[in-house]
């Protein structure tokens, strides 16, 4: 049941001012994580109690990983990607990976407020993305399965620090791009 809870996954804390005064003025409370790590284990809990997730993506953090492991989930609330990086680059990708939308920084409350109130007014959440971008039906009477869908993007979050591994990751990167 969707109780009007927006997760703001924001490393640096520069949206949280903003978002909050934007959920608060749709109805929504916000939660907090400002690690992926945070994130996932929040998801994991709760993924089907949050409204709708808004991931900050700047340089070097971990939110594009964030918003491909949440695409994956066949069951998931709407994403809305902020970012600091050029809007026209990060749109396609975002919109890839599911993002209901893209917004540039700096952000005004009054746009984030619409966008929260148009993305939450869409009902139909019947397609999802799979890992690759590629829209799926979503199966509507299959138990959620969190723990199986974030298994892979925890595995590319940790280190890889043995020279077997990393030689392991080059070789699956370089069969995936040739896709």
């Amino acid at each position: 049941m969707k109780e009007n809870v927006v997760l703001l996954v924001d490393a640096d804390g520069d949206s949280v001012g903003i978002v909050l005064e934007a959920a608060a003025r749709t109805g929504h409370t916000a939660r907090l994580a400002k690690t992926s790590r945070e994130a996932f284990e929040i998801l994991k809990r709760d993924i089907r109690r949050l409204d709708i997730v808004i991931i900050d993506v700047d340089p070097g953090a971990h939110g594009l990983a964030l918003l491909e492991a949440i695409s994956g989930c066949a069951e998931r609330p709407p994403i809305i990607v902020v970012t600091a990086l050029e809007e026209t680059y990060m749109k396609p990708i975002t919109a890839e990976h599911g993002a209901a939308a893209c917004l540039g920084k700096p952000i005004r409350i009054e746009t984030l407020k619409s966008t929260l109130d148009a993305v939450s007014a869409k009902k139909s959440r019947t397609l999802t993305c799979d890992r690759w971008g590629f829209l799926i039906p979503s199966p509507l009477h299959k138990e959620l399965n969190v723990k199986s869908n974030f298994r892979g993007i925890t595995a590319k979050l940790s280190a890889i620090t043995t020279k077997k591994e990393r030689s392991k990751a080059n070789k699956f990167r370089k069969r995936a791009s040739s896709l």
